[in-house]
């Protein structure tokens, strides 16, 4: 007979915490963090973020197609700009918002690969899915935050950007915290307030590391991209904490332990989890 022991536990902050500010976020720390999980998680992380980059592109091209048709004339606007169609921005814009929106869900299981990844856990390419359960409040969020980020633009283009950090967490605290969009955005934005300077820093150096992948070709992008990500999870595990469960076995003639790691909705506990597994035990990605 065996009676299993759970504990569970939240490593790093918390949604209190977050909206208190106390909390610690140090832009090279983060950076070189995030760092090393890209290089120690790239092969098995590069398949899940090349998929996504995929499923963008293709949704991206076939709504630009079925707006302006022949998809040579983005090819012509650069070639000559004064024989630009007036819609072509208008379309162009259509298809962005068309993709994010869409492919939202693949993008916050990779997010939330990522953030795994920041809590010690492995994952599996398979993993890119564990957005799907969370499709309508993910797909809802994220339309909520474009559609912001827009019409903020219209009126001052700082405050877009403004918007698009201070709403970058909400993916993963529907994912993660289950909250609904209206109070995840809210939530996100109350928190990044605290360290608005910091997360700038840290996003700045990510949209660096992008401009640098694309001048390598694109191929660069294979790391800029899981950077990005790392970053992300980073911050979001620093700032609001990652709900983790342990579960344990003990024979009663001889203890073991079998470890299984998963995101849990549950208290928050901020003992840290052992970096070691027990003999037996596995670590596994779950949300």
């Amino acid at each position: 007979m065996s009676d299993p022991i759970e504990k569970n536990f939240n490593l790093g902050g918390s949604v209190e915490k977050a909206l208190a500010g106390d909390f610690e976020l140090k832009p090279v720390s983060v950076i070189s963090e995030a760092w090393q999980l890209t290089m120690r998680n790239f092969l098995t992380f590069s398949p899940a973020v090349i998929l996504l980059i995929a499923i963008q592109a293709v949704i991206f091209i076939f709504a630009l197609k079925l707006q302006i048709g022949d998809l040579s004339a983005i090819l012509v606007m650069f070639q000559d700009p004064e024989s630009v169609q007036p819609g072509i921005f208008q379309s162009i814009f259509v298809a962005n918002f068309s993709y994010e929106v869409v492919a939202a869900p693949i993008y916050a299981g990779v997010a939330l690969m990522a953030m795994s990844h920041a809590a010690g856990l492995r994952t599996e390419t398979r993993h890119i899915t564990k957005g799907l359960p969370f499709m309508m409040p993910v797909i809802l969020v994220t339309m909520l935050n474009l559609l912001s980020q827009a019409i903020a633009g219209a009126l001052l283009p700082f405050l877009s950007l403004y918007l698009s950090l201070a709403f970058s967490n909400a993916v993963l605290l529907v994912c993660e915290k289950r909250l609904t969009p209206i109070k995840a955005l809210w939530t996100s934005l109350r928190a990044v307030n605290k360290r608005i300077f910091s997360i700038a820093v840290i996003y700045l150096v990510t949209m660096l590391a992008f401009v640098a992948g694309m001048m390598m070709y694109g191929l660069g992008l294979v790391i800029a991209v899981p950077f990005f990500f790392h970053a992300k999870g980073i911050i979001y595990r620093n700032m609001f904490g990652v709900r983790l469960q342990v579960v344990a076995t003990q024979d009663a003639s001889k203890q073991e332990s079998n470890k299984d790691d998963h995101f849990d909705d549950s208290d928050d506990d901020n003992t840290p989890p052992t970096s070691s597994t027990p003999r037996g035990g596995s670590n596994t990605f779950d949300a």
